[in-house]
């Protein structure tokens, strides 16, 4: 269908209406209704342009580029092409009433030497935004609803029957009735009032703003209920049967839901055998379910500090798929057999039953790998698998950072809440190595699997990770050969390897900082993909999510693949539906993902934020993470606490800006200011609701060497 829709406008060589398509196919009136369908699929997806009059053209012969726009609260705009390639640049004038996450069709007006590109919207295609979550703001007979999500540029005007039922003040979710045109705002009705604010309702805004469904829907509760809590004999048939293994999980001091357990043995010939243990959730969750279709609809658990949202029912998540210990659980077994040099020289993949024999947290497991006499009492049975697992962690470590894999290890904040939902104290996450060794266990099975799918060259879902855009690698390569640092001529693609040295030769130096937060800006994002480009910051050729299908649809979709690879279903006959389904699939999760990912940040720069307004006049230890002509961007080193120290602040000197070498530059005294530079900063204000905490130097420090 798709190919005869492209032979009739190739052919015609004109916008056409669907009546106009059907009639040069051939395609009687009361058959069209599958065409109508097409044109619209095609139309959402970016392959056509939907223009006024019902018509459609090929966005090539228009001179468009169809994609998604990324909005900024300056009023400006990005367009992502779908398709692929340079994004255009949209300034505020340009906008056409278009809003964030929209998909458009954008006219290119100017394209410097550079390449960068400026355009117009000329086209709508499919709105993002739904809803508005925002403060109800009366003014005399009207009223609009100001959005918390500073993106939306628009106030919502109210409906005259909204105008009786809300409150200045207010917060309320409204629905988008009318969008925005060149000459007016959007008009929306109240859906919800969630009332004042307060620090438990700012995580239900956040919810709101991100579309994040709390809810499981009746149905999907109901067959949820339907789901036995126990392991029966008939489940366990045709499984590998590893109840008596030595296996056991280590996670989270909080965690509930058990994705993965571990299991080793140490061989005869020096080797390991590993086996990494992984919830059996598509032996529950069945394809076109009510559980699926939601599982599906949400991509993933997200995680506030407060709550977790997760992508399951709880009698799923913390019940019977969660691999608890003491109990019998159906699980999806990578075992691996590798050697002292971190190679798997052997490996199975097969469905099996275990019986974990103990639940240990990341604090628990790194007592027993450091000896205290105490952890290896409580736990007695764990400690020679332990100790194995971690001498074999430290292998896969050194071999996946000799290959060239980058780790950043930036530090994540953990923030405290109250009963009330106020934060009582922020603090930097700890890595130990009980965290490493879960992490490089998991890594290597998700490499284990996706090379299995990849050789065998079955429709998979891998997680991809793009080289960086070439642009901003020379620019970021060029700044650290003017620190001194040796950059090899790069004459092809840039290998991880060489930004791993780059690392090396900064390690403990004072631009070390500096360096990896400007690495860390020319990187791509990670997504999942059905075809295997590699991972580039994990160096690694094949890379999948197989480990977290409690949490995460990616790889649920994976363990249905994997079965189907084991069981020989794949053949010619369905590669190719498999093939067309796995891109929507791979694109739908990876913006649930984003989104997730988006709104837990969200909601910790809040709560940071909200523990800052307690703390005005303080003085705290920071580095500087940004520079503009308007000022410094800075991070407290202990709270993580995101600030701004406004040029003006700045005193006894006028300061200019040099991008390039990202950094400030006092005219008269020479000082500079510049990324990874460690400050004192005085917070001397916070607006919680436009997430800013303005901050003074106090002192600049003096690099430790």
């Amino acid at each position: 269908m798709e190919k005869r829709i492209f032979e009739a406008l190739h052919k015609l060589n004109k916008p056409l209406k669907a009546r106009e398509i059907a009639k040069f196919l051939g395609i009687p009136p009361e058959e069209r209704e599958a065409l109508r369908e097409k044109l619209k699929e095609m139309a959402k997806s970016g392959k056509l342009v939907k223009l006024k009059g019902a018509k459609y053209a090929l966005p090539e012969k228009l001179n468009l580029i169809v994609g998604k726009l990324c909005a900024y609260k300056e009023g400006f705009g990005f367009v992502d092409p779908l398709e692929g390639g340079k994004g255009v640049f949209v300034p505020g004038r340009n906008m056409a009433g278009a809003m964030n996450g929209d998909i458009v069709a954008v006219q290119v007006v100017k394209e410097g030497k550079d390449g960068k590109r400026e355009g117009k919207i000329v086209s709508i295609i499919d709105r993002a935004v739904k809803k508005v979550v925002g403060r109800v703001e009366k003014y005399k007979k009207h009223c609009f609803v100001v959005p918390e999500d500073k993106r939306i540029r628009y106030d919502v005007i109210l409906t005259s029957e909204d105008f009786k039922n809300v409150e200045d003040g207010d917060y309320v979710v409204a629905e988008i009735i009318s969008y925005p045109s060149e000459t007016r705002g959007p008009v929306g009705r109240v859906v919800e009032n969630l009332g004042k604010s307060g620090p438990k309702l700012d995580i239900e805004l956040i919810i709101r703003k991100y579309d994040l469904p709390v809810e499981f829907p009746q149905e999907v509760l109901e067959e949820a209920e339907k789901i036995p809590q126990e392991v029966s004999i008939s489940d366990i048939k045709g499984r590998v049967d590893l109840r008596e293994q030595l296996t056991f999980t280590i996670d989270g001091e909080t965690a509930r839901d058990f994705d993965d357990a571990v299991a080793i043995e140490k061989l005869p010939n020096g080797n390991y055998r590993l086996f990494v243990h992984i919830a059996d959730v598509s032996h529950y969750v069945k394809p076109g379910s009510a559980l699926d279709k939601e599982a599906y609809n949400r991509g993933t658990s997200v995680y506030f500090p407060d709550r977790c949202i997760p992508m399951l029912p709880e009698r799923l998540s913390n019940g019977i798929c969660s691999l608890n210990p003491d109990v019998d659980r159906l699980t999806f077994t990578c075992e691996m057999e590798i050697n002292r040099h971190g190679i798997v020289v052997d490996y199975k993949i097969y469905e099996s039953v275990i019986h974990s024999k103990a639940r240990l947290t990341y604090n628990i497991a790194q007592k027993i790998i450091d000896g205290d006499e105490e952890a290896k009492r409580d736990f007695p049975h764990v400690v020679e698998s332990l100790n194995h697992m971690y001498r074999l962690a430290q292998i896969l470590h050194r071999k996946r950072y000799k290959r060239g894999s980058i780790d950043f290890d930036l530090p994540e904040p953990v923030v405290v809440l109250n009963a009330e939902g106020e934060p009582i104290d922020i603090y930097k996450a700890e890595r130990l190595w009980s965290h490493r060794l879960i992490e490089e266990f998991m890594i290597i099975a998700n490499e284990t699997v996706a090379e299995f799918m990849f050789w065998a060259d079955y429709p998979s879902v891998y997680r991809i990770h793009e080289s960086p855009d070439r642009e901003k690698l020379a620019e970021f390569l060029n700044f650290v050969k003017s620190l001194g640092i040796k950059v090899p001529n790069i004459k092809n693609d840039v290998q991880p390897k060489l930004l791993q040295k780059i690392l090396e030769q900064v390690a403990g130096k004072p631009e070390e900082k500096l360096v990896n937060y400007l690495m860390l800006r020319t990187m791509a994002r990670a997504k999942y993909s059905p075809d295997n480009i590699g991972h580039f910051g994990l160096a690694s050729t094949c890379y999948t999510h197989f480990t977290s299908p409690i949490r995460r649809y990616a790889d649920l979709q994976l363990h249905r693949l994997i079965k189907m690879a084991l069981k020989g279903e794949f053949n010619s006959d369905n590669i190719s539906f498999w093939e067309e389904k796995l891109e929507r699939i791979c694109k739908h999760i990876t913006e649930r993902s984003i989104n997730a990912d988006e709104a837990e940040r969200d909601v910790v720069q809040l709560k940071q934020l909200q523990y800052a307004v307690n703390h005005v006049g303080k003085v705290f230890e920071s580095i500087v993470t940004g520079v503009s002509e308007q000022g410094l961007f800075i991070e407290t080193v202990e709270e993580l606490i995101p600030g701004f120290v406004h040029v003006s602040s700045l005193k006894n000197d006028y300061y200019i800006c040099i991008p390039k070498q990202y950094c400030l530059l006092g005219e008269r005294t020479k000082t500079l200011f510049r990324i990874g530079d460690r400050v004192l900063a005085k917070l001397v204000g916070v607006d919680v609701e436009n997430r800013k905490a303005e901050f003074e130097i106090v002192k600049k420090l003096q690099p430790s060497r």
